[in-house]
């Protein structure tokens, strides 16, 4: 009961949310900001900010789009790694109903996705205005040809790289998951509003 009052106090328009015409397109876990705001905007989509203690409550709508920021693998900036190896099944089970997950960076030396119900790799290695290639003419492919990475991937079975690094090392992969779509980046850069819009308009409302 306390953990609905809590939601409650922070989503007081949960009720209105959980009408199929009025649930959020987005969620990212992790706190509102103008740059966000702005891009969701410009996307023309509506966003729920989740606080990572509230990621996999009953009490959350559904949504299309989940989006985990650069930095949530590294305790110094963020608490989300803990959530997501809490709601592993929750996030396959989203992905397998439909919904589209985007996750950049996580801002660690090294990370193996344990979370995900996907195998996949990173390794940290930033690298400033590199020459991005685009391998399969895909609609998530939409950054630009030129931009920072702060590592690149190890994709595992299952997945396919999309965009390579300057040394010809994957920065963009995707998976197609059940009914969904997983999307892992190491592209440091803000997603464009073209990303948003494409992703959503590949993905289903999906809950946890």
């Amino acid at each position: 009961m306390r953990y609905a009052k809590v939601f409650a106090r922070q989503y007081p328009l949960i009720g209105s949310m959980l009408d199929p015409r009025t649930m959020p397109d987005v969620a990212l876990i992790g706190e509102k900001s103008f740059l966000y705001e702005k891009l969701f905007g410009e996307a023309e989509a509506d966003c729920l900010y989740i606080k990572p203690e509230l990621l996999g409550s009953p009490y959350l709508p559904r949504f299309k789009l989940l989006m985990i920021p650069t930095g949530f693998a590294n305790p110094q900036y963020s608490r989300v790694l803990p959530a997501l190896r809490r709601c592993r099944e929750g996030l396959a089970r989203f992905i397998e109903g439909g919904g589209v997950l985007i996750a950049f960076g996580p801002h660690v030396a090294e990370h193996d996705y344990d979370w995900l119900c996907l195998p996949m790799g990173y390794i940290a290695e930033y690298g400033s205005a590199q020459a991005l290639s685009v391998l399969e003419d895909d609609p998530l492919c939409c950054f630009p040809s030129t931009g920072d990475c702060d590592g690149y991937l190890h994709p595992g079975k299952g997945f396919r790289t999309l965009i390579e690094d300057s040394q010809g090392r994957p920065v963009l992969a995707v998976a197609e998951h059940g009914e969904g779509l997983v999307v892992i980046t190491s592209i440091h850069e803000f997603p464009p509003a073209e990303m948003i819009r494409r992703a959503l308009a590949r993905g289903k409302l999906a809950s946890f």
